[in-house]
């Protein structure tokens, strides 16, 4: 039986207070694509919140990394822990492509939970 590799509206972070409160944790890491904030919730999923200033690019441009970003966490899934909420920062790139998100993605959300647990 396969897996669904669906990105469920339960996955989200879609409220500003969640938004505040993982980046109030201060619990991050990043490199010139993403930075990645992460705080600990109560449950048994990981769930992603986006950002992209204005900065990365127009709407369009805005809007696709956040799709690519959104596409490495839900391919991605199965290597970055469980119950964590995550606010995930596009920096502006001309990465346009998939491959570098999904390289960084999980190792950045890593490493933002590394420092939680110290």
């Amino acid at each position: 039986m396969t897996r669904r590799m669906t990105f469920p509206k339960r996955d989200r972070l879609s409220r500003q207070r969640d938004f505040q409160r993982v980046l109030s944790m201060r619990c991050r890491a990043g490199d010139r694509l993403l930075v990645a904030y992460v705080a600990p919730n109560q449950l048994s999923f990981s769930r992603l919140g986006l950002r992209a200033g204005r900065e990365a690019g127009n709407a369009v441009v805005r809007n696709r990394l956040k799709r690519l970003v959104r596409e490495a966490f839900r391919l991605t899934r199965d290597q970055i822990p469980t119950g964590l909420d995550i606010v995930c920062i596009v920096r502006p790139a001309k990465a346009t492509s998939l491959r570098p998100y999904l390289d960084r993605l999980p190792r950045l959300i890593c490493a933002a939970a590394q420092k939680l647990e110290t």
